[in-house]
């Protein structure tokens, strides 16, 4: 069962690896990459036309989010004039993704250096997911993760995409901090993805890689 538990595990990793540079490069989700999206393109399509008909059409390019060095960055076109509903999907799935990245990238340096209680003999690198009592963390996270998506942290059409208010009372929503989580989301996605591939094929965690 160990042997198993290893290898379903680097199954995983791979899987994981796979889904997260594809939604990237394509700003699919698992389902659509899978060409399961038919729903959401045929929301996307009823927005567009109650658009037009009212005589106003959606440009992305003069959305939040256009800033320096690149402006507006959509190579592929994924984003259409008068199609604000797919964007605004698009949109809060990059804040997510880079949410989740930016913790993520913190944290596959800070463990090389941090370890909880209990812990101590878990690799600091992607093998914790697969090395007890790592394996069970990992599960507990999803699961929490999964809650907190689903039953609290929902979006609301109301506001903007990623708009779940402000927790912590800082008072720092407004478009400059917007602009600033948005691009360093993007960089933390890319940081990520480098570090995971990199683990994958050296076994070396985030500091390992950097030579410390």
């Amino acid at each position: 069962m160990r042997g198993k538990e290893l290898n379903n595990g680097r199954m995983a990793m791979i899987a994981a690896l796979g889904i997260v540079a594809a939604d990237i490069f394509t700003g699919k989700d698992g389902m659509q990459q899978l060409g399961l999206g038919a729903i959401r393109e045929r929301t996307s399509r009823v927005a567009l036309r109650a658009t037009a008909e009212k005589g106003e059409v959606f440009q992305p390019a003069k959305q939040m989010g256009a800033t320096a060095p690149l402006g507006f960055f959509d190579p592929v076109g994924f984003s259409k004039e008068g199609d604000e509903s797919g964007f605004r999907n698009l949109r809060a799935a990059e804040i997510k993704h880079g949410r989740v990245a930016m913790m993520a990238a913190v944290g596959a340096v800070a463990q090389h250096y941090i370890q909880f209680p209990g812990f101590e003999g878990v690799p600091a690198d992607l093998a914790a997911v697969t090395t007890a009592p790592g394996s069970y963390g990992f599960a507990a996270l999803f699961i929490l993760s999964g809650v907190a998506e689903l039953a609290i942290w929902k979006q609301d059409d109301k506001k903007e995409p990623g708009n779940f208010g402000d927790p912590l009372g800082l008072g720092q929503y407004n478009e400059d901090m917007r602009g600033k989580e948005l691009n360093n989301g993007r960089m933390a996605m890319v940081a990520a993805l480098g570090i995971v591939a990199a683990d994958i094929f050296t076994g070396k965690d985030g500091m390992q890689q950097l030579g410390f």
